[in-house]
């Protein structure tokens, strides 16, 4: 499993995914979409996608994505094979429940 933040093109969380299962589509095909949605631990709304896997592209692989303060994150939770994304995918949505923003802070030191 690992996390990153979408490009910083990218700020709504519906424009991202579009854009991303796109560049996706040729080698994982159409995913699952909105296959379980919540909020994170202090609000924040999060949808799943499932990207099970294909001929062209061997992992099956789950996605969260969550709606942050002008940005994107998500995380991806990727198994070698079906056996262990199964066993393994609930902890996805574990994660993502337990999220939690923190708001970035400038600190200015005195001289």
């Amino acid at each position: 499993m690992y996390a990153k933040i979408a490009s910083i093109q990218f700020e709504d969380i519906n424009a991202f995914v579009a854009t991303a299962i796109k560049a996706m589509e040729k080698t994982h095909g159409k995913p699952k979409e909105k296959i379980a949605s919540g909020k994170t631990h202090d609000g924040h709304d999060y949808f799943i996608n499932e990207y099970p896997a294909t001929e062209t592209y061997s992992q099956w692989e789950r996605v969260g994505y969550v709606q942050l303060p002008r940005a994107v994150a998500y995380i991806v939770l990727s198994s070698q094979d079906e056996a262990s994304y199964r066993k393994d995918a609930p902890a996805l949505q574990e994660v993502l429940k337990t999220l939690v923003y923190l708001e970035p802070k400038a600190e200015i030191k005195p001289h």
